[in-house]
């Protein structure tokens, strides 16, 4: 089963919806980490090995963050405005996704009715 971190932008409310469906989830808030550096985020996902849940697009950025050393990055790119339902569903529709494939290694981009996956280069 796959360990979870919710960055700072995901209430840590949203740890319930995961650890309901079997995930060890943690929040970046309450680990007081809110606010911190993105390069200490990714420290910490790789130390703990937990899958990183993010709106941030800068996590995107492959060459800054690769994604084959950690347990998977999944950044969000959602329809705008963002409301509590639209991230519940977006919380589902990860649930769902988790219980079908495996993130380990992979940048995944989530947008409305589309997944994109990149894998890291060979030899990463």
């Amino acid at each position: 089963m796959y360990r979870l971190k919710l960055d700072e932008n995901f209430s840590p409310k949203m740890c319930v919806h995961f650890e309901a469906a079997g995930y060890n989830t943690h929040s970046v808030v309450d680990e007081n980490l809110g606010g911190a550096d993105d390069w200490d985020i990714y420290k910490v996902i790789q130390a703990e090995q937990r899958c990183l849940i993010t709106f941030d697009l800068d996590f995107c950025n492959m060459l800054r963050f690769p994604s084959g050393p950690t347990k998977g990055i999944i950044v969000i790119r959602p329809n705008r405005p963002i409301s509590g339902d639209s991230i519940e569903k977006i919380v589902a529709q990860i649930i769902q996704l988790l219980a079908e494939r495996d993130p380990s290694g992979c940048l995944w981009v989530l947008e409305p009715g589309k997944l994109r996956i990149r894998k890291p280069p060979s030899g990463s």
